[in-house]
């Protein structure tokens, strides 16, 4: 159930295909190797002919029967006269310009694909905890649509997402929640719902306030908002990272503040969630270098929730840690972390019975945010 993206080589740095697997399950197939074997069971092909060159084309057409039974989108420049023609010469084909906005090209996808989130949850999670990924989900997808086009953070959405997750997390439990966004394709979303749904899950063990619990919970949908500016051959990588690779990644919380700073709409702690969550209390974290007391609690929350997830979750090329684990590498940070709020949370996450779920059973595409 996945879509086909076809590119003569990577993915030109200018194609809004770039940033449709944050939307649906998709994989990349290079022009020259398309076949009945590399499609699969593909249900839509996008074309980018975007500095596709004629040896790639010509091996595209010679393998066109392998897409021509599913539906497929080239992307051109209509005032580029020779990307029109070698469209048309595909045959059928809906021809879209390359500067469509994301959010027509992803409806225009939707409706061919129709779109559950709810599709490869397990089955028997609480109906609360349900509605409460959809919503959280739907949330990811208007600020990734925000990030790449420059349009206001839908705050009634993340709102009403941070609320129904906390009702989700007093009324079902951390456990439910942590099963159902294992399921989501997308390691940067299963991540950020994830941190979520523990920032939530952990306030409220602190006895903060209610406010605080969903503010929270909303720094954890948008702590990772930078990493929408990061390349996805980079960001879902199935490898590990090499050090240039990392360097970029270690920019996301600069890009997050790139993307928030002009946000008015955002408030300031969510901000700080954001840019703030790889400060260490020693002064050896990034991207200021930041201390001690100009470390905010909420900051301080979200650093440890963020670094848990990271160490606990399972990715293409690691296998999560078990929840002890975890904290033993957490306790040995020292003073990077505030160590009184770190035993807090260690007594609730040992306390509760999801030690196994935590360490999420499929292998999801995605680097590790620590």
């Amino acid at each position: 159930m996945e879509i086909v993206l076809i590119s003569d080589g990577p993915l030109p740095l200018d194609s809004p295909v770039r940033k449709l697997p944050f939307f649906f399950p998709a994989r990349l197939i290079d022009m020259s190797k398309v076949s009945a074997k590399t499609v699969g069971d593909g249900r839509v092909a996008v074309v980018e002919l975007l500095d596709a060159t004629d040896a790639g084309l010509t091996a595209l057409k010679k393998s066109w029967a392998s897409i021509a039974e599913i539906p497929v989108i080239c992307l051109v420049s209509k005032k580029n006269r020779r990307e029109v023609i070698q469209a048309a010469a595909l045959g059928k084909t809906d021809i879209m310009e390359r500067d469509t906005p994301l959010a027509i090209l992803v409806r225009k996808l939707k409706t061919i694909i129709p779109d559950d989130p709810l599709a490869n949850v397990p089955k028997g999670l609480p109906a609360k905890t349900l509605e409460a990924y959809r919503k959280g989900n739907s949330f990811l997808e208007s600020i990734a649509l925000s990030a790449t086009e420059g349009s206001n953070i839908q705050i009634s959405l993340m709102n009403e997402g941070a609320a129904e997750i906390l009702s989700s997390l007093s009324l079902d439990g951390l456990s439910p929640w942590l099963e159902a966004v294992q399921s989501h394709h997308s390691g940067t979303y299963c991540h950020s719902l994830m941190v979520a749904g523990l920032a939530g899950a952990f306030a409220k063990h602190l006895g903060w306030s209610k406010a605080d619990c969903q503010e929270v919970i909303a720094g954890g949908l948008l702590h990772d908002i930078g990493k929408m500016r990061i390349p996805l051959t980079i960001l879902d990588k199935a490898n590990k990272l090499t050090d240039a690779e990392r360097a970029i990644i270690d920019k996301h919380p600069m890009f997050g503040r790139e993307i928030l700073k002009p946000r008015l709409e955002v408030s300031v702690d969510i901000k700080k969630m954001a840019i703030q969550h790889h400060e260490f209390l020693d002064g050896s974290g990034y991207p200021d270098g930041l201390k001690g007391d100009r470390i905010s609690p909420k900051v301080r929350l979200m650093t440890i929730c963020d670094i848990f997830t990271a160490l606990t979750e399972t990715r293409s090329y690691k296998d999560g840690m078990p929840v002890r684990a975890a904290i033993g590498v957490m306790l040995e940070m020292g003073k990077k972390l505030d160590q009184v709020m770190l035993k807090e949370f260690a007594q609730m996450v040992l306390d509760r019975d999801f030690g196994e779920v935590s360490r999420q059973p499929q292998k999801v595409k995605g680097t590790s945010a620590f």
